[in-house]
């Protein structure tokens, strides 16, 4: 009897960016704790581990203050980023089985009212409807990378290392540590997983081990030059085929807000005490 060979792994990919709301609830450190506890549950999707919450106020931009969160799902994740001064939010999930679009979008809109939100959801390797980067007008790219064929770290020690040293190779500002976790499916696919926030949003790869397939995306407030880019993620995550897209995030913010520069020059004062 011939062995049939593994099915290519399919991923709803949705994406949901918010703005003008309420900079309180953007603050709200156990707000973001319970919706990535509760989002999973409430869509029928399995957390992989307790969330992890980052509270960010003292970054590169002046005004990209907020919250970070994620929660690895087997197989994807949940993740979202709240800019309170900015009073916008942006939420991504990634998951290895359906789940109800409309549901998620009604839960974030209940928990963090604004006054629009733009969602878009994606049923991969399929892409999501293209949405043009203008670097004058969106808040940032989103690069996805589909790879068939995977040959680049496979172990935990390896990916730890590589995310580790990936952000400053792409002129990103990583704010933690890598979180790396191997689970299964619920079809028990064991599936790899790495996760780093940056300064700039988050980084992270799903690895199909049975597949040998790997699911890479970077979410960047900083426009960055994707060609360049590429090449350091292509030669960081080889594989047979690099199927790539990028995508527009945040097409709903107009205003740039640079009004907390006094207040973020403060609270780097110390710096100026340390010895040479």
């Amino acid at each position: 009897m011939t062995p049939t060979s593994p099915q290519p792994s399919t991923l709803q990919h949705s994406t949901l960016d918010g703005f003008g709301g309420h900079r309180s609830r953007f603050d709200d450190i156990r707000l973001v704790h319970e919706l990535l506890e509760e989002l999973p549950e409430r869509l029928g999707l399995q957390p992989a581990m307790p969330p992890m919450l980052l509270p960010y106020y003292n970054g590169v931009e002046p005004d990209d203050c907020g919250v970070s969160g994620f929660v690895f799902l087997p197989g994807g994740h949940l993740t979202l980023h709240t800019f309170s001064f900015r009073e916008c939010y942006f939420a991504d999930l990634v998951a290895p089985m359906a789940f109800d679009n409309g549901e998620l979008t009604r839960l974030l809109r209940t928990a963090l009212p604004t006054r629009n939100v733009d969602v878009h959801t994606a049923l991969r390797p399929e892409r999501f409807d293209e949405v043009r980067v203008q670097p004058e007008d969106d808040f940032g790219p989103h690069l996805l990378i589909n790879i068939q064929g995977y040959t680049g770290p496979s172990n935990m020690d390896s990916l730890f290392q590589l995310f580790d040293n990936l952000p400053p190779r792409i002129d990103m500002t990583p704010i933690m540590r890598p979180y790396v976790l191997r689970s299964k499916t619920a079809n028990g696919t064991s599936v790899l997983s790495a996760m780093t926030m940056i300064a700039e949003s988050h980084i992270a790869i799903h690895i199909n081990e049975a597949t040998q397939e790997a699911f890479f995306d970077i979410f960047s407030c900083k426009f960055f030059d994707t060609t360049d880019v590429l090449e350091e993620l292509k030669a960081a995550f080889p594989g047979k085929n690099h199927s790539v897209q990028l995508i527009a995030r945040g097409c709903g913010y107009r205003t740039r807000r640079t009004e907390r520069e006094p207040e973020h020059a403060r609270t780097k004062a110390w710096l100026q005490s340390r010895p040479g």
